[in-house]
């Protein structure tokens, strides 16, 4: 009972101090409400019959939905379920179910909220041995309360992670000593929010200390923003083209960013969201490529991502010799094909289908062939948006030759956009010639 009560002094204490918070920081304003459904594993320290403590531990999983009135205080319906085998010197097993719900309090702070709650309801027990005045039953229903809390960690609008979920509870089924357990949950899972622009609340933006300069109406606007960046190839040979993409999301959505990129090694030409390094004299090893997004309106406000990859040394001219194909350039070139592509589109139509057909009859009749996918774009539009189209036309040139049977580790891809043209006259067969994906050999 001191735990309890210690427990139950702590939810309370945290919710009285998050309704204060509340009313500094947003005037009494409730925000609208929502309701997050969880789910996960968990994991009870459990206490159960027969005697004494018979401490084991039990496996299962969680289901929540949480209804939240403002950004601090909500009711939630929580759904536990374990099982144990040989839970004691008998050998019964257990199986425990809890059926609970009660109040919730939250602290939102930028991309964290944590939370308190205490939970009534009743609890289950089954496939396992009760002791009755007249003998034992294999099943019984209890009363059960519990209290603790936890965090979520927010990681977009929709999705958070419950980083933990940690529950004290409480059970009274019959056990020939007391008739109550102490039981210790601890629990992770994934959070789905709906009804609010979900992972970072109003009140969590409020936090975000405010800029120099702008002012606070321009913050609130400007919100967050999260970058995750890719790379072309886990590894390239020195003096192949590292093409990294970043792709940047902002809260509110739509908000103009701008891309800086830096390198540990190699030359660095960024357009935008897409950089390009040039490994060319690079030593063998391991690089760095980083990349920040920063708000148009506001530069405190960006978000970072970092990419790394593996170059390794060029082959020696022996080697080089030894391990040469006898296919020349101009037969390569006779037997692949290009794909070509309508305006401002990357999927593949029917003729650029019979093209890769072609090139993955001849990469299988050449196993030892390694190439790269180019993707192209005509000259009309910004450089980083047909930087953009070329990667995605390379990437479904990419995708139809795995799923044709071509070895992924064989392909490499990069986007020229429109800074390579194959014709330069302005003409429609012009444009259409440039929209291309191209297999060249790696030698």
């Amino acid at each position: 009972m001191r735990m309890f009560k210690a427990v139950t002094l702590l939810v309370v204490f945290g919710g009285a101090c998050a309704f204060g918070q509340q009313q500094a920081v947003t005037g009494g304003a409730l925000t609208s409400s929502h309701f997050d459904l969880a789910v996960g594993y968990n994991y009870i320290d459990a206490n159960a019959p027969p005697a004494s403590c018979q401490c084991f531990g039990m496996n299962g999983g969680f289901a929540a939905v949480d209804y939240q009135f403002s950004d601090w205080l909500g009711i939630t319906g929580k759904v536990t379920g374990g099982h144990a085998d040989n839970i004691s010197t008998l050998g019964q097993d257990l199986t425990l179910m809890t059926y609970m719900a009660g109040p919730r309090v939250s602290v939102p702070y930028r991309r964290f909220t944590p939370f308190g709650q205490a939970l009534f309801g009743a609890a289950h027990g089954s496939d396992s041995y009760f002791p009755t005045s007249t003998g034992s039953e294999t099943s019984a229903t209890s009363f059960a309360f519990s209290v603790g809390g936890g965090a979520d960690l927010n990681l977009t609008d929709r999705f958070a992670i419950r980083l933990a979920d940690i529950e004290y509870l409480r059970t009274s089924f019959p056990n020939g000593a007391g008739n109550t357990e102490s039981h210790l949950e601890a629990g992770i899972g994934l959070v789905v929010r709906f009804g609010r622009h979900g992972g970072l609340s109003k009140r969590a933006m409020e936090q975000v200390p405010p800029p120099q300069g702008p002012p606070a109406e321009a913050q609130q606007e400007a919100g967050q923003v999260a970058l995750t960046c890719s790379a072309n190839a886990a590894e390239v040979t020195a003096g192949d083209l590292m093409q990294v993409v970043g792709n940047a999301v902002t809260l509110p959505a739509g908000n103009d960013v701008i891309y800086t990129w830096t390198a540990s090694g190699g030359t660095v030409d960024q357009q935008g969201h897409i950089v390009t390094i040039d490994t060319s004299g690079l030593a063998p090893g391991e690089y760095r490529v980083t990349g920040r997004a920063t708000l148009a309106s506001d530069s405190s406000i960006n978000g970072d991502c970092t990419v790394l990859f593996h170059v390794k040394s060029a082959p020696s001219p022996a080697e080089a010799s030894s391990s040469a194909t006898n296919i020349s350039e101009d037969d390569f070139r006779a037997n692949t094909k290009d794909a070509f592509f309508d305006y401002n589109s990357y999927a593949l139509r029917p003729d650029a289908q019979q093209a890769v057909q072609q090139d993955i009859a001849y990469l299988k009749a050449h196993p030892e062939l390694l190439i790269t996918v180019g993707g192209y774009a005509d000259e009309r539009g910004s450089a980083e948006f047909n930087l953009a189209l070329g990667l995605n036309r390379a990437n479904a040139m990419r995708t139809a030759l795995i799923n044709g049977g071509i070895d992924a580790s064989r392909i490499l891809v990069i986007s020229y956009g429109k800074e390579k043209q194959f014709c330069m006259e302005d003409t429609q067969n012009c444009y259409q010639s440039n929209r291309r994906a191209q297999i060249e050999s790696r030698r």
